[in-house]
């Protein structure tokens, strides 16, 4: 298995003094980046440059960590056709700058030409692996601690989860043998981004700029969360059901496949959910979870599996969400029987449906 890693945010409580000092050390942090491009970009500075070259009011390790962050930003600006101009306050520590003791937060600032180690209260987390990268954003003052988690033991369980995604029924989980199962409320989704839509619709319309941006990344923020929760349901029933390997679609390639050519108000309302539809996302919340209980993940082609009858493996076409086979008479669900079916094809492993690409 690859290494993992996952983030855990903490709610820092800074002292006056402490939110200053901090404040000032992301306005340094990211004055420093925005330098460190325009000097890459006129070279004026050279790509192999170390912090030596440049002064800033940062601790060395920090400087290195912003240089980092700006030859990012300038080979991204390579596809962008712009220098972006970095705004949004914060700061990052590399691995060996920063450790959390309780509810205590320590980490090292540069204060009138020194660098002292200061410490901020915030919410008692419990350490999950080895340290990664620390970065602390200006506003309610939120620490993402970043960590790489020990590799997880395989699971001794037998069982095989077949998973099929959905826009209307967000997933069916057919365990072999053990019945099947419908999770996530695509009704209450596509009722709640329909919301998202109409307000974004109505902001437009009134041509409010600033209301738009602001609530652009709504939707997605929300989505994720939905996400979230939805593959952890997933897992935790794997688990119940001893379930020790969980069979993906790979859906590469279906907005394409089920977009609407015709005209009119629903072909254009299928395809906004199919085109906003977050199955990828989805996908490797669920092969990320699995991976970390120790469950081996397995990616197959899609193709048919919504035709080929679970008890006879006739091909046949569902009406609308009813399956009917003419050749056996077996009915059931659309998507149970894609469920069904792909938990029985055998798949490549791999973390995420990029790995499963031949």
């Amino acid at each position: 298995m690859s290494e993992l890693k996952t983030t855990l945010p903490v709610r820092l409580y800074p002292t006056p003094d402490q939110a200053a000092l901090l404040r000032a050390h992301c306005q340094e942090y990211l004055r420093t980046i925005n330098v460190l491009v325009q000097a890459l970009d006129s070279a004026v500075l050279s790509d192999g440059a170390s912090t030596q070259d440049f002064p800033a009011a940062l601790p060395s390790a920090v400087k290195h960590q912003a240089l980092r962050a700006a030859r990012s930003v300038w080979k991204r600006s390579f596809d962008l056709g712009v220098i972006p101009i970095l705004r949004k306050p914060l700061c990052q520590w590399n691995t060996q700058n920063w450790r959390i003791d309780g509810d205590t937060l320590l980490i090292p600032v540069d204060q009138d030409g020194q660098v002292q180690q200061i410490a901020i209260r915030g919410s008692n987390r419990e350490p999950l692996g080895k340290p990664g990268v620390l970065r602390i954003k200006r506003g309610k003052w939120m620490a993402d601690l970043a960590y790489r988690l020990p590799e997880p033991e395989p699971t001794p369980a037998q069982g095989i989860m077949g998973v099929d995604l959905g826009v209307k029924v967000p997933a069916v989980v057919p365990v072999i043998g053990q019945g099947n199962r419908f999770l996530g409320n695509g009704r209450e989704q596509r009722a709640k981004r329909r919301q998202f839509y109409a307000r974004r619709k109505k902001l437009q319309q009134a041509q409010q700029v600033r209301a738009v941006r602001k609530s652009q990344g709504n939707e997605p923020r929300w989505m994720r969360d939905v996400n979230h929760q939805l593959s952890h349901q997933i897992i935790f029933h794997a688990q119940q059901q001893e379930v020790g390997i969980i069979r993906l679609e790979r859906l590469a390639g279906i907005r394409r496949r089920t977009a609407r050519t015709s005209r009119g108000a629903k072909a254009r309302k299928n395809n906004r959910l199919i085109a906003t539809w977050t199955f990828h996302q989805l996908a490797s919340f669920i092969a990320y979870t699995a991976e970390r209980a120790g469950i081996a993940v397995e990616w197959g082609d899609p193709a048919h599996t919504r035709q080929i009858c679970p008890a006879c493996c006739h091909r046949n076409k569902a009406t609308d969400r009813r399956y009917v086979c003419a050749e056996c008479g077996w009915t059931g669900h659309r998507d149970t029987v894609g469920a069904i079916t792909h938990s029985r094809r055998t798949g490549q492993r791999g973390h995420s449906a990029g790995a499963a690409v031949a």
